[in-house]
């Protein structure tokens, strides 16, 4: 039998006519046009040589869902920005919301897509922060429609700076 995009367990019978056996798709793998072929080196008892055959079509999907890209439109966020978060997947996920990013120092508006590939929200940073060390983090709980769960991924750095600045004095005005 000649196997495409995986593996065949060895086939078993229990009367050598029905035989069974357990295939394993190949890891990393996304192919829609897949057949098994038995080829004609059988026999019978009596030495007829048994017929050429193949299963009908089967797809293989295990090639996991990545990042493109994951970027904010503004790195140095001040009091009354805000900034576009753009997440841009490898091909179409599902399962997947704002909720899936955890935010630093901000909130992030829902993530909306015409395409489910590319994601775009609006970042708007806290009120009086000042915080030059910011990431936004993807958790791995999305998955593509074949249920591949995605990896984990995080935006570069952003700082925030909403606090205002203030004034203090000093001595005896006087």
């Amino acid at each position: 039998i000649t196997v495409a995009n995986g593996t065949l367990g060895s086939m078993t019978s229990s009367d050598n006519i029905t035989w069974t056996g357990t295939f394993t798709p190949t890891a990393d793998t996304e192919d829609s046009s897949n057949i098994l072929t038995l080829d004609g080196s059988y026999t019978d008892p009596a030495g007829n040589a048994g017929p050429a055959a193949t299963t009908a079509n089967y797809a293989v999907d295990t090639l996991a869902p990545g990042v493109s890209s994951f970027t904010l439109s503004d790195v140095a966020l001040k009091a009354g920005d805000s900034a576009t978060v753009s997440l841009v997947f490898t091909e179409e996920v599902s399962d997947f919301s704002s909720d899936d990013i955890t935010v630093a120092n901000g909130t992030l508006g829902s993530m909306t897509s015409s395409d489910n590939i590319t994601w775009i929200g609006t970042f708007t940073p806290t009120a009086d922060t000042e915080d030059s060390t910011n990431i936004l983090t993807l958790d791995g709980s999305y998955t593509d429609p074949a249920g591949n769960t995605g990896p984990t991924a995080t935006t570069a750095n952003y700082a925030v700076d909403t606090t205002p600045p203030f004034i203090t004095l000093i001595g005896d005005a006087t």
